[in-house]
């Protein structure tokens, strides 16, 4: 008895469920219906008043009702009508397309004959409208590969359009082309109601450019310097620099030798053998003079390396100079320092 209570609890659980699920889709489907009906009405008050402002001669204005309205809802009356005013605002190509998908769409067999009188005035309307259609033909001289960008009436238009006729409306239009490299080409053509033209734009390469690209590249070979910039005696003058400062640390460092060989003297016997006491004097000295020699060197070195940049400098600023190679190279003794060299 129990089990059979719970399976008949389990049975109306589920019919709860499916209850709730079909008043769920029940009232998504009336909302969704709800909304398209809205905008059917509110497609039907813009076509409405649309249609009552081409009547009056008023396209301008008509065209924004009638182009909302065809968004909300579609219909062949209210297509119809904003093709009309479309081709009498001079938007010719445009309004006949429009009419062509009125005329291809099928009605079905029960058609409000609204709408079969729309599809009657879309055919007729048409007929009128496609010989006034005009055709322009547009050619570009250009190198083959140059990269063409087309643009017609302030509109990018596709290279592919280029030696083609072209469907166009009846007036005056602006073709402008450019490429990378070349100056842009301007055309401007008017066209009466169903001639047909062609017209040809020429490129030609661009000044400025041609310079930029014909610019000379200054190349720095390791052999020799620019000769077109302005030698700098900068490197000559830090050159010089180092030197004296290990000029410098050569003196002082061969000053201290100095002093420590005095002391050790005077401590020491005359076959230079010198008590313990007197080592660390002893090793101080030998630093002192590596210091010492390092520093000469090191100055030497400077300003040998100093003179041979300024006679390079000077050399190469001077115009009536030879065109010679000069070749240093610093040499160095026991007790000396110098600087070999050909100029």
């Amino acid at each position: 008895m129990r089990g059979a209570i719970e399976r008949r609890t389990i049975g109306v659980g589920r019919s709860n469920a499916a209850i709730r699920a079909g008043a769920a889709l029940f009232l998504l489907a009336s909302t969704s219906l709800a909304d398209e009906a809205a905008d059917t009405a509110t497609a039907r008050s813009l076509g409405i008043e649309g249609v009552m402002l081409a009547e009056a001669g008023k396209c301008k204005e008509a065209i924004e009702k009638l182009e909302r309205a065809e968004k909300l809802h579609h219909a062949p009356t209210t297509a119809t009508r904003l093709a009309e005013c479309e081709i009498a605002t001079g938007k010719i190509v445009m309004g006949t397309e429009r009419l062509q998908r009125v005329i291809r769409e099928p009605l079905p067999p029960n058609a409000h004959p609204a709408f079969v009188a729309a599809v009657a005035r879309a055919q007729k309307a048409l007929a009128a409208a496609l010989p006034r259609i005009a055709t322009l033909r547009i050619s570009v001289n250009a190198p083959p590969g140059a990269k063409l960008t087309l643009v017609i009436d302030d509109e990018p238009a596709s290279e592919a359009l280029l030696d083609t006729n072209r469907h166009i409306d009846p007036g005056i239009h602006q073709i402008e082309v450019r490429a990378p490299g070349y100056l842009p080409s301007f055309r401007s053509t008017a066209l009466a109601d169903g001639e047909t033209k062609s017209v040809v734009l020429e490129l030609h390469k661009d000044p400025n450019a041609q310079a930029h690209a014909a610019a000379p590249v200054l190349r720095v070979d390791s052999a020799r310097t620019l000769t077109e910039a302005k030698p700098s005696k900068l490197p000559a003058i830090l050159a010089f620099g180092l030197g004296a400062a290990g000029l410098g640390v050569g003196v002082y460092a061969a000053t201290v030798v100095q002093r420590r060989s005095s002391l050790l003297e005077r401590g020491c016997d005359s076959k230079r053998v010198c008590p313990p006491d007197l080592n660390p004097a002893l090793d101080e000295a030998k630093t002192w003079a590596t210091v010492s020699t390092a520093g000469f060197i090191a100055g030497g070195v400077g300003v040998a390396s100093g003179i041979a940049l300024l006679i390079l400098s000077g050399a190469s600023s001077s115009s009536s100079a030879p065109k010679t190679k000069a070749r240093l190279r610093p040499s160095f003794g026991a007790t000396s320092v110098g600087l070999d060299g050909v100029f």
